[in-house]
């Protein structure tokens, strides 16, 4: 079992399940004592987000969350060939929400402003529902605020996740993540406690499982196709030549 395939993917979960109740994040309140709830910030590809939502709804059984990036360079969330992937992904069942990009934020506004306004940017444009955000690559400071927002679910509130700088006595809830296409804080698959948030990054996750080098690769492969295939559908001289 290749690290980072499906096949890896549908043994953690399988775990999860064997030690957990997978819900949702508008499921769990104060006097919940035992969940795994499971997101997915998608940084690089809505395609790989979607084949791991197909995988998640017809091989799995289950229902997870989707965050996309409203800024971001190697996406673009509001054009129609993206949206039609988000919204098959909503029709899965799966939930689809904000993973907020600071880099237009302007320290002299208030935080919460700022998410509400780019959670409601996306909704408008896309249409869905938005009722939830995480935070791309957030810094010490705004995680340990637990900053909340009305009407939205901060991934990051004190309910679904533990902030500490130094390692406590005991983790209230554990927070498995693949960032940098490792497990950063322990694999999940060997998980044994009962509050567990399980982040994965779908770039990361194929059906054959790549190391880092080459999953970085056959990435590229991937952006350089759509994008050829996009500019040939909107020009008639494009050298057919350099098609795949």
């Amino acid at each position: 079992m290749n690290p980072f395939s499906y096949a890896e993917y549908q043994a953690i979960i399988s775990h999860l399940k064997s030690t957990n109740i997978l819900l949702d994040y508008r499921d769990i309140n104060d006097d919940s004592d035992e969940f795994c709830v499971i997101r997915h910030d998608v940084e690089f590809s809505v395609e790989r987000a979607l084949n791991l939502a197909r995988f998640e709804k017809n091989t799995l059984d289950i229902s997870t969350s989707y965050l996309f990036q409203f800024r971001n360079n190697c996406y673009n969330i509001c054009s129609d060939f993206n949206l039609k992937k988000v919204n098959e992904i909503v029709s899965l069942g799966h939930s689809v929400g904000l993973h907020l990009h600071f880099g237009m934020y302007d320290s002299s506004n208030r935080v919460q402003d700022y998410i509400l306004q780019e959670a409601d940017l996306f909704e408008r444009i896309s249409g869905i529902k938005i009722d939830r955000f995480s935070y791309h690559r957030p810094s010490a400071e705004i995680l340990k605020q637990y900053i909340e927002v009305d009407s939205l679910i901060n991934c990051y509130g004190k309910k679904y996740f533990h902030y500490f700088q130094q390692q406590p006595e005991s983790i209230l809830v554990k927070y498995y993540t693949d960032s940098r296409h490792i497990w950063q804080y322990g694999n999940p698959i060997d998980n044994q406690s009962k509050k567990v948030q399980l982040l994965t990054h779908p770039y990361s996750w194929t059906e054959e499982g790549y190391n880092n080098l080459d999953n970085f690769s056959s990435l590229l492969n991937e952006k350089s196709s759509q994008i050829k295939h996009s500019i040939n559908d909107e020009t008639s001289t494009f050298p057919k030549s350099l098609l795949d």
